[in-house]
């Protein structure tokens, strides 16, 4: 979950989000989607087996071009249900995979990747037809404590965690019904990322666990690339049910590492900013000359 139009309201935040996300993909999206990533109010993403949905929340009503871009991309099917004074949902396949799109009062749109279920379900949720707990409400998140409305984006983890995931941070997600971690400026050029653990622990115990997984973090490869080992004002804190390790980041560091690790070319990873070409390594030399 996120705030892409507080992210981009900011100018040294927007700076620093384009540098990962390329203003030319930006514009990309917005062509396909006609929405503006940098003008939603809120917007989210759970993954489930069934597939993906995504949320996005408008800061004004304009759905009109929204629900004619998607219907455009649809290669088959094409179904279009107006089922209330405030409710579309649309329905179809593109390359053979189901998709549906859900807008409410023209603002709150819910796109669903894979099975149509979940399209379905966030129809109904809009309807208040479903009297289930919201996912954050549920057996397993709702053991987390509420995050702030200051936090720039959150990630949600529920568990159980099993197989690999279950020796993660030397065993403590083994133990953890839930996990979330929250990032928040703290700073102008520094990022607060908290990491928030629900279960039943005793910190005589966890405290070192988590030291020692941030240490191998922080000193390995991957910790390297982000700047890592830059991280300054640490904090464990356990109470009955929950664990809570924070930390902060320099920005800069971390956002050259997001750009290495998704759109640089090697050029740039390497630091090498040079404008002359040095040949072209695709089209061999004709050594006959």
């Amino acid at each position: 979950m996120a705030q892409p139009r507080r992210i981009f309201s900011d100018s040294k935040l927007r700076g620093l989000a384009l540098r990962v996300l390329d203003q030319d993909r930006l514009d990309a999206f917005t062509q396909l989607t006609a929405l503006d990533l940098g003008a939603l109010e809120s917007g989210a993403i759970a993954g489930y087996d069934l597939g993906t949905l995504y949320v996005a929340g408008l800061a004004a009503p304009d759905a009109g071009a929204v629900r004619a871009r998607f219907q455009e991309r649809l290669t088959a099917g094409a179904i279009v249900k107006h089922p209330a004074p405030f409710l579309y949902r649309l329905t179809g396949t593109r390359a053979g995979e189901p998709r549906t799109l859900v807008s409410v009062n023209d603002r709150l749109f819910a796109f669903a990747s894979g099975d149509a279920t979940l399209g379905r379900i966030a129809e109904a949720y809009a309807e208040r037809r479903l009297k289930s707990p919201t996912a954050l409400a549920g057996a397993a998140l709702g053991r987390l404590p509420p995050v702030g409305s200051d936090a720039l984006a959150v990630a949600y983890f529920p568990g159980p965690f099993v197989g690999p995931w279950a020796s993660a941070l030397h065993g403590l997600l083994r133990d953890a019904s839930a996990a979330s971690v929250a990032v928040r400026v703290s700073a102008p050029d520094t990022l607060s990322v908290s990491v928030t653990l629900a279960g039943e622990w005793n910190e005589d115990a966890a405290a070192p666990a988590i030291e020692t997984a941030w240490s191998e973090l922080a000193t390995s490869s991957t910790g390297l690339l982000f700047g890592l080992e830059h991280a300054k004002n640490m904090r464990i804190v356990a109470d009955l049910h929950h664990l809570t390790w924070s930390t902060e980041l320099p920005t800069e560091r971390l956002v050259a590492g997001l750009r290495a690790a998704t759109i640089a070319n090697v050029p740039e990873m390497f630091g090498e900013h040079g404008s002359e070409s040095t040949g072209q390594p695709i089209e061999p030399t004709d050594r006959r000359r």
